[in-house]
């Protein structure tokens, strides 16, 4: 494996923002498409104003809107189920890095360095709830930690990672300098 670092908090915050802009679009991009094929009626409704039921006469099951649970559940599917999807399938795959985390070079994994899990992916996902529940301090944990995790990184024992070419440049630096002094002996040896 080459050589890593762990990742800085302000890159953290950009893929941050690169993925929630990301999933907005695609969240409500999948909601248009399915409220306008699905339930047309109340897309319409929407477009012309709601009447308001003030008081239940006769059967409750007559008065109840079938359509604002279809919508709400649209809502849930689209706001909360795609992106959990979108987080733990990415940083489960192979490249181990959602599209915000590939632009800036970093990706997750366990201590070790391997790929997570999908079930990992997703509980480090739903551990996000818990690090933006009161203003974001779960983010702000990783100011303080050794290896810059977060409250959600440490709970699903992740890390987030970024190669570390200055380290990798140094190594064939060195490696390089040897091959030269090698090559300057061989030829500063009287031949025999």
């Amino acid at each position: 494996m080459f050589p890593t670092k762990y990742a800085s908090i302000f890159k953290r915050f950009v893929a941050f923002l690169i993925d929630w802009l990301i999933t907005s679009l695609l969240s409500g991009g999948v909601l248009v498409i399915l409220v306008l094929i699905m339930i047309p009626e109340t897309f319409q409704d929407w477009m012309y104003g709601l009447r308001p039921r003030w008081f239940w006469v006769g059967d409750p099951l007559e008065y109840v809107d079938f359509e604002a649970y279809t919508v709400i559940t649209l809502l849930i599917f689209s706001f909360l189920i795609l992106p959990l999807l979108y987080f733990a399938l990415f940083e489960s795959s192979s490249r181990q890095a959602t599209p915000g985390k590939m632009v800036l070079g970093i990706f997750v994994t366990d201590p070790a360095g391997n790929r997570i899990s999908f079930p990992r992916a997703l509980g480090r996902t739903l551990a996000k709830l818990l690090s933006k529940a009161i203003c974001y301090v779960g983010y702000i944990v990783a100011l303080f930690t050794a290896r810059s995790q977060a409250l959600h990184d440490l709970l699903a024992n992740t890390l987030v990672l970024e190669p570390d070419y200055a380290s990798a440049r140094a190594d064939k630096t060195v490696e390089a300098d040897r091959e030269v002094d090698a090559s300057i002996e061989d030829e500063s040896s009287p031949a025999e």
